[in-house]
């Protein structure tokens, strides 16, 4: 093994990277198969199946950047999976609703990810489990926290 692996296997940054790969691959080779992308899968576990969910809350809870969800929400449009609503009463909101296929779409989805977390889980004593939970809740305070500390540093 060289150094950089030596090394890498030592830092969590790298190793949450390299399993989050692990599992966007498995999530997109499955996604293929429904003509569709693990974006896509996790935009409509997002949407709210019975009254749909405003635009404006899909990219915060996706992490995503509007222009960058504009696009797969175009493209899930185009496929049939959603459709978009405005608001009867705030003609300014927007509601992205699921269509059936988007529904079926979804129930696939959220199967795989329920199969997934079995697997990850199901070795694990619910212990390492809440200490799992514990150091992942860490990851966006120390993000943060770092942020900041890159900001005050700036010119």
């Amino acid at each position: 093994m060289d150094n950089f692996m030596k090394l890498a296997e030592e830092i969590l940054v790298y190793r949450i990277r390299s399993a989050w790969h692990e599992m966007a691959r498995m999530y997109n080779e499955m996604a293929a198969g429904y003509q569709g992308t693990m974006a896509m899968g996790f935009i409509l576990l997002t949407i709210n199946e019975q009254y749909g969910t405003p635009v404006t809350k899909i990219a915060p809870r996706m992490g995503m950047k509007p222009n960058s969800l504009s696009r797969v929400l175009n493209s899930m449009e185009e496929k049939g999976l959603i459709f978009r609503k405005k608001d009867e009463k705030d003609r300014r909101q927007v509601y992205i609703c699921l269509t059936e296929t988007g529904r079926d779409m979804r129930r696939v989805a959220l199967d795989a990810v329920f199969k997934l977390n079995h697997a990850i889980i199901k070795d694990l004593s619910p212990d390492k489990v809440e200490i799992f939970f514990e150091v992942m809740d860490q990851v966006p305070k120390a993000v943060e926290q770092m942020r900041k500390e890159i900001n005050k540093s700036k010119p």
